[in-house]
């Protein structure tokens, strides 16, 4: 008898079903035959397209230009106002729609949180002396403070290999970093009060919570941020010109959402699952449970919350700090909150229960790692079907990261630290795909998805995960590199037609990383949606210059992969189960059908020859 692993194993393999019989890949629901999707970090759809005019003549987009917030030029406009901040009256207990006391009268000092010194290696934390003190207290150009790099010499530069591109390029990148907003759960909630329909407290959130009590440095009196959280680009005067060329080209959602409130790792790990990592062998040790209550004697600091200490929170149990105000949002729509009893889902970073060499990782009151996850990944399901498939995170291959080690003088462990992300590599949480070597040996580096270009090799499905300082993260990165990223892989697919020809290539952020935007905010269910976040479809079948208003978040991925190799959803509780959106006339945004997410099918022309 053939035991359930062994035949997911020959399934992965691609190992003929029969003796003598070779494989086949599976047909697919539409001509796209390999489906790359690439994914940079922290950006929302404002914080890039905030300036933004479709090319095609009769296409609308739903920004901070079209809604007049600001001006093609990136100053104020006529409407400014709904997006001007204000700050907040404090709480006793956290609240998701404080009272408003006063306007701010200016945005607060941008701050360098989060900014990597090159030379020095140290991170910046005081004021940023390229902006000014008296912004206007809403959205704000960045690049009229801080240029984009390369805008005037050479607006999209390409990484000869994408493993490793030059490091003089990624200094000089960076150069142009700016502060990384405040991007966690109950600060994100408290942000868009679940459907974003105010905007207006963006800056206070961030300003007043940091980034969590408990993390270092973080004290009431000086939390770290100040007004970045309100920062944008302007691709009408140059920024992101790559990026616009694509959109231009090719198909763009301005309503694609980050799937989860908070970071990169829950995101990530939703990417994979179209669920969280949970912790269900009794609770977590007590100071890793979330408390978003207000500290007596401040704003709104909240008392446990940080990267040393508070992610985990059991939402099914309405006593729990924070969560009744959350609860009460999903009653008042009709919507489930999918809190299992007695589980703590993981809402913030920790780092998996394995190591990207397959170690178990320590638990307990002092390790911020979660324990092995047995949530069915998108990576099973297609094993199980005869689908390849393989995720490609940089610095995995000790050669995507040999420039680091030669000119750093850096370790193969100290490099990977440096370029390696850890939490964008969600299938290491996966007891199953860690335990199984065949599974493991498919999670790999930049290096070789090169390689499997070349070769012709490349899997149906691939994810793909830039080093750390190419991933566009503010703070340590800039989306110029992301950009560059992004433009050596289209360019890599495109110089070889017979790939290119049944290729899709999905361009996408995990999350917002706190950045202010102005879109709609579904709520379907206690974990999110999140902020809008850009999603590019690059693809001969993308629907060209099109604007996609259909309601999408990162289950839509899985939808599309499902759809696509005739998959079923992952798992009873996964978002893929999700209907298709509908929508009144009048107003494409909004499901009225709610909670649905589309499977992107509305950005594809499969009609159109390639």
């Amino acid at each position: 008898m053939i035991t359930a692993a062994i035949t997911l194993l020959m399934c992965a393999s691609g190992a003929p079903r029969a003796a003598g019989t070779p494989p086949t890949a599976p047909t697919t629901a539409t001509p796209i035959q390999h489906l790359i999707v690439i994914v940079g970090e922290n950006q929302t759809f404002d914080a890039i397209f905030a300036t933004y005019a479709p090319a095609k003549p009769g296409t609308s987009v739903r920004n901070l230009l079209s809604q007049e917030i600001i001006d093609a030029k990136g100053g104020p406009g006529p409407r400014f106002a709904l997006a001007t901040q204000n700050k907040a009256v404090p709480q006793p207990r956290y609240a998701l729609d404080p009272p408003r006391s006063v306007p701010y009268s200016s945005l607060p000092q941008p701050r360098l949180i989060g900014v990597l010194d090159q030379k020095f290696h140290t991170v910046g934390q005081g004021v940023d002396p390229r902006f000014p003190a008296n912004l206007p207290a809403g959205p704000f150009q960045i690049t009229r403070y801080a240029p984009y790099p390369g805008a005037t010499a050479n607006p999209n530069p390409v990484h000869p290999n994408l493993a490793n591109p030059t490091l003089e390029s990624a200094t000089a990148a960076l150069s142009a970093a700016t502060g990384d907003p405040v991007h966690r759960f109950f600060q994100m909630w408290q942000q868009t009060g679940g459907d974003n329909s105010r905007l207006d407290l963006y800056t206070w959130v961030a300003v007043t919570t940091g980034m969590g009590a408990d993390t270092a440095g973080v004290t009431a009196q000086d939390t770290g941020q100040g007004g970045e959280v309100m920062g944008f680009v302007n691709v009408q005067q140059g920024d992101a010109s790559y990026l616009k060329s694509l959109a231009d080209r090719y198909a763009l959602s301005d309503n694609y959402h980050q799937s989860i409130m908070g970071g990169t790792g829950a995101n990530f790990f939703t990417l994979a699952t179209g669920d969280l990592p949970v912790y269900k062998s009794g609770a977590p040790p007590p100071n890793q449970i979330e408390n978003p209550d207000p500290a007596p004697g401040t704003d709104n600091l909240y008392r446990q919350d940080g990267y040393q200490g508070g992610s985990y929170v059991n939402c099914s149990d309405a006593g729990q700090p924070g969560v009744a105000a959350i609860l009460a949002v999903l009653r008042q729509a009709g919507v489930p909150s999918r809190c299992d009893p007695g589980s703590y889902y993981l809402v913030n970073n920790y780092s998996a229960g394995y190591d990207l060499d397959g170690h178990l990782q320590p638990l307990g009151p002092h390790n911020q790692n979660y324990p092995p996850q047995t949530v069915p990944t998108i990576a099973e399901a297609l094993s199980r079907r005869g689908v390849s498939w393989k995720w490609y995170t940089g610095g995995r291959d000790p050669a995507d990261v040999a420039t680091e080690m030669k000119t750093r003088h850096l370790s193969l462990e100290a490099a990977r630290r440096l370029q390696y992300n850890d939490i964008g590599d969600p299938l290491v949480a996966s007891k199953a795909i860690m335990t199984q070597p065949l599974l493991q040996s498919r999670l790999v580096g930049l290096s070789t998805f090169e390689r499997d270009v070349r070769q012709g090799t490349l899997p149906a499905v691939s994810f793909l995960v830039p080093k750390n300082l190419d991933s566009g993260h503010p703070g340590y990165s800039v989306l110029a590199s992301y950009e560059d990223f992004v433009h050596s892989i289209v360019s890599a697919v495109q110089a070889r037609p017979a790939l290119w020809a049944h290729t899709a290539i999905l361009v996408t952020t995990d999350e917002g990383g706190g950045h202010f935007d102005s879109g709609y905010i579904q709520t379907v269910d206690f974990f999110g949606d999140g902020p809008r976040i850009p999603l590019l479809v690059v693809s001969p079948y993308a629907m060209r210059g099109h604007v996609d208003h259909v309601y999408n978040d990162h289950a839509s991925i899985l939808k599309f992969i499902e759809h696509n190799w005739h998959l079923t959803p992952l798992s009873a509780r996964s978002r893929d189960n999700l209907p298709n959106p509908t929508t009144a006339a009048g107003d494409p945004y909004r499901p009225t059908n709610t909670p649905a997410v589309g499977d992107l099918l509305s950005l594809f022309d499969f009609q159109q020859s390639p």
